[in-house]
């Protein structure tokens, strides 16, 4: 009997011990699904808006829209509504390209891409 007991206070404590270690399944999805898509395809893009000196958004030909968030800060480029870059292969990743805001130079490194949920019809 003592071992019953113990066998099953085990099994309890193993059952509860995932609950008190991992994120609940709705905290981890979009941060696995951004993980997951974070390269975006530079010909495939069909118009950019610059939101703000650290967010760009990104619509791209199949109606998928992709906002990222550079690292820091990046002067002028609100301003300016433009950027250059060299491009080097046929995608474009997170926090691995680097941006030249047009007529400032200032030069920026891309952060997060993140896939913004579709919008209802």
């Amino acid at each position: 009997m003592q071992r019953y007991l113990t066998l099953g206070a085990a099994i309890a404590v193993l059952a509860i011990l995932p609950a008190c270690t991992s994120p609940a399944a709705s905290d981890t999805a979009p941060a696995l699904a951004a993980r997951a898509n974070s390269c975006i395809n530079p010909l495939q893009i069909k118009k950019q808006k610059i939101l703000s000196d650290q967010d760009i958004r990104f619509e791209m030909n199949n109606g998928d829209i992709w906002v990222n968030h550079l690292a820091h800060r990046c002067p002028g480029l609100q301003s300016e509504q433009g950027f250059a870059w060299d491009l080097h292969g046929n995608s474009v990743c997170s926090n691995q390209q680097i941006i030249h805001v047009l007529n400032e130079g200032t030069s920026c490194s891309l952060g997060a891409f993140t896939k913004q949920p579709a919008k209802a019809t």
